[in-house]
């Protein structure tokens, strides 16, 4: 027996998925934490503030941490945080490990269906892919969980699919249901893809509907997995549907151009990273110097080829795949993206950000996948090696643009709502004992919440309050808090602010109401610039 033989193709699998974790640590020390990546820990720390906690005599259980967003990530990085603290590291690992076990899952599936080689290549693309390793490092969305139960819900499906045994329909029904839980966003794919199935597996779903071990395995499968999310909307009403289904057909072409950015990977531009450098970096270590000369040196490239690939495979992967093995899959997946894309398009405030349309992954990767296993039967010679070379050229363009978002994070620095600056600001507060903080500015307190372990005292909803001083409860309130000793006023510097102007409307709201401004510190970002003031204001 050859056993190395047997296990090149899980070691070459398992390479790819050690790329996408080598890539991600490459990253991952320049952001600070933005508001979605940190939202779970309300669940942690602060379970009254969430939207739903369940009563139970041994004492509350946080549910649902908004209307559409479940409290799964919260239950997993408990331990986690209580194990290793609230560090940036102890944040963004356990995402980059979910994002790699997602491209493993997706290699095993898509070889079942194909080969090793296709699987390879498909994988290959999509672990180098820019928007796919961000969103699942950085968390923004939040999504990294999304992929990782969704790549399993998928593998697990093809083993049912091939073996027909229960298990294997209650595992995907049970990642269907816990993504289901964890974002309700996933309604898109599983309306998408169900509808699809009704269409073109009638017989094999009849035949299933049949059988009542494979019934009850589905169902109990998913609604253990979405238990939570079903028992919210049971006893609120559907809140979730009534809160977040409307639908709107308006702004169709922003939203197609959004999918286009996550397709070539430059929608993060100007958002995670800054395109212009504010000042030069502090501390530049040696290697730093080498992503932007090579930035430099290549013409600074900022979008991946791999966006002509994937729409050609999109477009010709039922053409060639109609007399083939895959066919009916690979119409399932055709009409399955295209009813979630429609969904999500239709669907008001949602598919004109990154964090929606990256969701559509890895469909795209999927048809790719199937369309090269038709190429390499139809065309095993040179046709094959062309394929072969064509993807592998979108995978090196993939990494020119994960250098040029690493030659950005260096050289310009993380956007404002990524700024390197909270982990020193939040480091200023820790030390000033028995403060209470305001945070005058959306995109504070959350990341005060998390890199103080929750033992900061802060006031929840204080970045609301400035921006409502033109109303009397606003007014009222704000005078309540400038009357109460203790407390720190964060904000951003002026020119830095996420609601414009309010910096400037706290200081003359105090000054108008007899209080004197006193700045306790000014924190900088990596690059010199001043990012948050630190104020404190006393009676004249």
């Amino acid at each position: 027996m050859n056993v190395s033989g047997r296990w090149t193709p899980y070691i070459a699998g398992f390479l790819v998925c050690l790329l996408f974790v080598a890539l991600g640590l490459l990253v991952i020390q320049y952001p600070g934490a933005q508001y979605d990546e940190v939202l779970f820990v309300s669940a942690i720390h602060a379970p009254a503030e969430i939207e739903y906690v369940l009563p139970t005599p041994l004492g509350g259980v946080p549910v649902m941490l908004m209307t559409y967003v479940g409290t799964l990530k919260a239950a997993l990085y408990a331990p986690i945080l209580w194990l290793a603290g609230s560090g940036h590291l102890t944040l963004r690992l356990p995402v980059l490990a979910f994002g790699a076990v997602s491209i493993g899952l997706f290699f095993l599936a898509l070889r079942r269906v194909t080969n090793t080689r296709v699987a390879i290549l498909s994988s290959l693309l999509l672990a180098t892919d820019a928007i796919y390793l961000l969103t699942c490092v950085f968390d923004w969305g939040p999504v990294a969980l999304q992929h990782l139960l969704v790549t399993a819900a998928l593998y697990a499906l093809v083993r049912f699919a091939q073996e027909d045994q229960g298990r294997w329909l209650f595992a995907g029904a049970l990642f269907a249901g816990l993504a289901l839980w964890d974002k309700a966003l996933f309604i898109w794919l599983l309306a998408g893809i169900s509808a699809a199935a009704a269409v073109i597996y009638p017989r094999e779903l009849w035949q299933t509907a049949r059988n009542p071990r494979l019934v009850a395995a589905c169902i109990a499968g998913f609604a253990l997995g979405s238990a939570p999310f079903l028992f919210y909307n049971a006893t609120h009403g559907g809140r979730t549907f009534a809160a977040n289904a409307q639908m709107e057909p308006g702004n169709t072409a922003g939203k197609i151009r959004m999918m286009r950015r996550t397709l070539d990977g430059r929608g993060l531009m100007g958002y995670l990273v800054l395109e212009d450098a504010a000042g030069p970096p502090q501390g530049l270590r040696s290697w730093e110097k080498i992503p932007p000369l090579l930035k430099n040196r290549l013409g600074d490239p900022q979008w991946s080829i791999q966006y002509y690939l994937l729409l050609a495979a999109m477009l010709s992967a039922p053409i060639l795949c109609w007399r083939g093995k895959n066919r009916r899959l690979c119409l399932l997946l055709v009409l399955g993206g295209t009813l979630e894309t429609l969904l999500m398009l239709g669907t008001a405030g949602a598919g004109g950000s990154i964090h929606h349309t990256v969701l559509l992954w890895p469909l795209p990767q999927l048809l790719l996948g199937l369309a090269l296993f038709e190429i390499y039967g139809k065309w095993p010679g040179i046709g094959a090696q062309a394929a072969s070379t064509v993807v592998l050229l979108c995978v090196a363009s993939n990494l020119l643009v994960v250098n040029m978002y690493l030659a950005r994070f260096i050289e310009n620095g993380p956007g404002l709502l990524w700024t390197d600056a909270v982990r020193p600001l939040v480091g200023d507060l820790g030390r000033r004992q028995g403060r209470v903080i305001f945070a005058a500015d959306w995109g504070i307190l959350q990341q005060v919440e998390y890199y103080g372990a929750g033992r900061m005292g802060y006031h929840s909803g204080s970045d609301g309050i400035v921006p409502a001083l033109a109303e009397p409860s606003g007014a009222e309130r704000m005078e309540r808090f400038l009357a109460t000793p203790n407390i720190l006023y964060v904000t951003h510097t002026e020119g830095h602010e996420v609601v414009a102007g309010v910096r400037g409307k706290l200081l003359a709201f105090a000054a108008g109401h007899g209080y004197v401004d006193k700045l306790l510190n000014v924190i900088r970002d990596r690059h010199g610039i001043a990012i948050f003031e630190i104020h404190e204001f006393n009676r004249q």
